[in-house]
């Protein structure tokens, strides 16, 4: 059998070493296909432990950016509350003297006015006012014969309480009082029942003291 050899331009085409050639064939080890897969992961693996500790990083900055930024306005809250406790403790005490209260009104009443207070048994023109209050706002006829004096000519009180009796309710008075001499006056009583013009009726009326009080005695 002859041993054909093929032409060297066939074997580096073909990529094979021709038969019963004398030429050294150099052998490399096989590089292990896993090793780059290893590599890979061992990378991957410490690129995300770096971004999971910058996250970190950052997380704890900001946890301690915010507890600065709470701590800061407690701080500041605390030295405003301070600072307006010590302006309350210090602010000086103004040393107000209040007004002196005004005098009270006198009890005296003007002569010329008409009038329709209570009255009172300090004066003769006192104890007239008085008696027309006791029959026109008062309406009671015990409070009228309590005025005058015990030996007065006037009718009892029931009489008196007869004739109030007789006067419309809401009728209103105005007397003027007039002194003509020790214990005698002028009066013009004035008289305004609803509903109707006023009326009025000249009186004069003699009033006496007695025991320091002012009692009426005589009506004219």
């Amino acid at each position: 059998m002859t041993n054909t050899k093929r032409h060297p331009a066939v074997i580096d085409l073909l990529g094979g070493t021709p038969h019963g050639a004398d030429t050294a064939t150099t052998v490399t080890a096989p590089t292990s296909p896993t090793a780059p897969k290893r590599l890979r992961k061992r990378d991957s693996r410490s690129s995300w432990l770096r971004y999971v500790a910058a996250l970190i990083v950052v997380v704890a900055l900001l946890g301690w950016f915010v507890l600065r930024l709470l701590s800061g306005s407690d701080e500041r809250a605390q030295e405003r509350i301070a600072d307006e406790t010590d302006t309350s403790e210090t602010a000086p005490t103004l040393d107000i003297t209040p007004p002196a209260p005004a005098s009270a009104p006198t009890t005296e009443t003007d002569p010329t006015a008409c009038r329709t207070d209570p009255g009172d048994q300090k004066s003769g023109a006192g104890v007239i006012a008085a008696f027309e209050h006791a029959y026109y706002v008062t309406r009671s006829g015990t409070a009228v014969r309590a005025l005058t004096t015990p030996d007065t000519s006037l009718p009892s009180k029931e009489k008196i309480q007869a004739g109030i009796d007789t006067v419309p309710t809401g009728t209103t008075h105005c007397v003027r009082i007039t002194p003509i001499s020790a214990g005698i006056y002028s009066i013009a009583l004035t008289e305004m029942r609803p509903g109707q013009p006023p009326a009025q009726f000249p009186q004069t009326i003699t009033a006496k003291e007695l025991g320091g009080r002012w009692f009426v005695d005589v009506i004219n």
